[in-house]
């Protein structure tokens, strides 16, 4: 007999699905497996190049019960109910629950022990401190599972220097900064679990390897996945450039930040699959979008930001700029209207690649204008990065090829002061509809502040009621 709380099966089947294992139909489909004894239990399921385990040191019966991974469903919960599995004769397991005092039982059979043995545990473990989980989760989401010709839906870890590296092969994550405890460079898939927040994201994260395993510890959870040797993944240190070769370099301010993140994927898009805007850097940070039936282009001006270097003509796709942002970059370092762009802080660089500036947006004499002055935004708490677990000695060092280009700044032009009607009355008209937006904002903020305040007042009835009938 194993005693599980609910709430720990509901997690481990959420990890198997995050991996997939839901998926895995071998012979007899995924099998959690778990075995008891005097220093605990262990819950572990394992597919071709995924191994998950969970262990907990409350002492049981020495016994090993198979489970059909959907036999879980039924008994999981948010509750900390325990959950008694207890093996019967005929290879057949009966699981008994109480759900909110009901009695519950379910009877499965035991299937066939799986034809894949579960990888044996690491003998020693390298800590990393717990910005290593996020770190993956960003990695795993720059992969195209897709690709054949390289291994782009792998993770590229290197080793010796300590970096984890993923490309999709239009835009590139590199992260440094950790300590894997090998030397060697491993491609391991890019699963969901991966960074996933079902796990503790306060915890640690200690990696160690097992022969042809890889595994990440968090807590008294342990995820394995296989190496890959037959992939082969670009040398990404030949595609991404160094800061200094850059001839424009493009710096935007916290707020204007926040206000483009919020902003960019509800502007007007005349191509849904790659969703281009264009970026027109050049004594202003402008940026336009534009409708298929739209005759005049939506511009966004980014007023408290401001370019240094070369001006310089864009056409992107918005899911790399917003991506770039939400990964909290803050400057991006360009290269030409048709080179990829660098975004680079001190332990990541991100990179992505332009669509073709000849179908960049042109300006317009009379475009629909959001100035981000003009909007009202909320500015979030940075959160200060970890120091690097490994020392600064270990790094690569950057090599610049070419003599470094310097940079100047551009003056912003002097604002025009003589106008006339025309040019006055679309002022005019640009200023109300800032004004229209603002007040929408204001309506639809007191509209949800009224009904806050109708709930608490029925509220307040509702006790006064209580308090009546309790007198």
């Amino acid at each position: 007999m194993i005693t599980v709380p609910r709430s720990i099966l509901k997690r481990f089947r959420t990890l198997c699905r995050r991996g997939g294992l839901h998926k895995y139909r071998a012979s007899n489909g995924p099998v959690v497996t778990l075995i008891g004894g005097s220093a605990g239990y262990r819950i572990h399921a394992v597919s071709p190049d995924l191994a998950i385990e969970y262990r907990h040191s409350d002492a049981c019966d020495a016994e090993t019960i198979r489970l059909p991974l959907d036999a879980l469903e039924a008994c999981e919960g948010r509750d900390d109910e325990p959950v008694v599995i207890e093996a019967r004769s005929g290879g057949s397991a009966t699981l008994s629950w109480g759900d909110r005092g009901v009695p519950r039982q379910s009877e499965v059979e035991q299937p066939q022990p799986g034809t894949i043995d579960f990888p044996g545990t690491p003998t020693t473990f390298t800590p990393n401190e717990p910005g290593l989980w996020p770190a993956l989760r960003d990695a795993v989401a720059t992969t195209d599972e897709s690709s054949t010709r390289y291994a782009l839906g792998c993770l590229h870890l290197r080793g010796k220097i300590g970096r984890i590296d993923a490309t999709d092969g239009r835009h590139i994550l590199s992260q440094t900064g950790f300590q894997f405890g090998f030397d060697e460079d491993v491609l391991v898939p890019a699963s969901k679990i991966l960074g996933c927040r079902d796990l503790d994201l306060s915890e640690d994260v200690a990696v160690g390897r097992s022969g042809e395993w890889i595994g990440f510890g968090l807590g008294q959870t342990l995820v394995m996945l296989r190496v890959q040797k037959e992939g082969r993944f670009p040398k990404i240190d030949e595609i991404i450039p160094t800061p200094e070769r850059a001839p424009s370099r493009l710096e935007l301010s916290a707020r204007d930040a926040v206000f483009l993140r919020d902003v960019i994927q509800r502007l007007p898009s005349n191509d849904p699959q790659h969703a281009p805007v264009t970026l027109d850097l050049n004594g202003k940070v402008l940026i336009r979008s534009r409708d298929a039936e739209q005759s005049r282009p939506t511009e966004v001006e980014l007023t408290s930001s401001s370019l240094h270097g070369d001006p310089v003509l864009l056409n992107t796709d918005r899911r790399y700029v917003e991506r770039a942002l939400r990964l909290g970059f803050r400057e991006a370092h360009i290269y030409g209207p048709n080179s990829p762009v660098l975004c680079r802080d001190d332990r990541r660089r991100f990179l992505w690649a332009l669509l073709g500036v000849d179908s960049a947006i042109p300006r317009s004499d009379d475009p629909i204008r959001i100035e981000s002055s003009t909007v009202s935004v909320s500015i979030p708490r940075t959160r200060k990065h970890s120091e690097p677990a490994m020392s600064v000695q270990n790094l690569p060092p950057v090599v610049a090829n070419e003599p470094a280009k310097p940079v100047h700044r551009i003056k912003r032009p002097c604002s025009v002061t003589k106008s006339g009607p025309i040019e006055q009355a679309i002022a005019l008209r640009d200023a109300l509809r800032n004004t229209t937006s603002v007040a929408h904002q204001l309506v639809r903020a007191l509209k949800q502040r009224q009904r806050q305040n109708r709930i608490v007042e029925s509220t307040l009835a509702s006790l006064k009621q209580l308090q009546k009938v309790a007198g």
